[in-house]
């Protein structure tokens, strides 16, 4: 059984994937995930963001002050999603999803992208 964290990089994969290929969200988490990797946390998020995707895009659009949701990079679109999806599910405290999300954009974005998805995390959970 793998940690959490790396289970939210791989989540973050599965919806990199997605949202470049325009593929099914379920079939990508198939393609990241070994069937005994498949716990509890991911299913409830592979399942969540198949119902809900749309509304966390307009969730995340709500508070992203200079860009669309569109114009961002995948990795930063994805990471929003994951952690959007998490928060509300409430499967993690609040602080805890939010520090995750900023390691894995420190890792795979731009140099300041974590401090806008900070940001939007922040005001998500606030509201």
């Amino acid at each position: 059984m793998q940690n959490r964290h790396v289970n939210r990089e791989k989540i973050v994969f599965a919806l990199y994937q997605h949202l470049l290929l325009h593929k099914n969200i379920r079939e990508c988490f198939n393609n990241n995930f070994e069937p005994d990797e498949y716990d509890e946390f991911i299913q409830k998020i592979c399942a969540d963001l198949e119902k809900h995707e749309n509304n966390y895009i307009d969730k995340i659009s709500g508070h992203l002050v200079k860009w669309s949701f569109d114009r961002l990079n995948l990795v930063e679109q994805a990471i929003l999603l994951e952690a959007t999806s998490e928060m509300l599910l409430k499967l993690n405290d609040k602080p805890i999803i939010i520090d995750e999300a900023i390691i894995i954009a420190k890792k795979y974005c731009d140099e300041d992208s974590y401090k806008y998805i900070n940001g939007v995390l922040d005001a998500i959970c606030k509201n």
